[in-house]
């Protein structure tokens, strides 16, 4: 298993754009960019702060992916897991629905090639 799979590498892009989704929302946060986001200033400061942290956090787990580092597959497994499920926590749109493909498709692959990840 020296040849990373094509799997694998859209497994990466895509986790690459979940990464990019997060902070994009951080923006939109931070700008009050969305009539839909709360008014209040220090609640959408607390949200844009949390995208933020939570597009970093993608971006170094996705590092660590690459590297094949064990502890990172098991981690990128929770994170996206953990964004897939909080998708449900208001009202899920189509925008919503784009979103949890792009979170829910990784994952998958991620189990389909767990193999490669896990034989570094």
């Amino acid at each position: 298993m020296h040849e990373r799979p094509i799997t694998v590498t859209l497994a990466l892009h895509l986790i690459l754009v979940a990464a990019a989704i997060w902070l994009v929302l951080g923006v939109l946060l931070a700008l009050n960019a969305h009539p839909a986001f709360p008014d209040d200033p220090l609640v959408r400061g607390w949200m844009a702060a949390l995208s933020f942290a939570a597009g970093c956090a993608v971006l170094l787990v996705l590092t660590f992916l690459e590297r094949r580092r064990r502890p990172a597959y098991f981690a990128a497994l929770g994170v996206l897991t953990a964004a897939s499920l909080a998708i449900f926590l208001d009202d899920v749109g189509l925008v919503d629905l784009v979103v949890l493909a792009v979170f829910l498709t990784p994952l998958i692959l991620l189990i389909k090639d767990r193999a490669w990840y896990l034989s570094a």
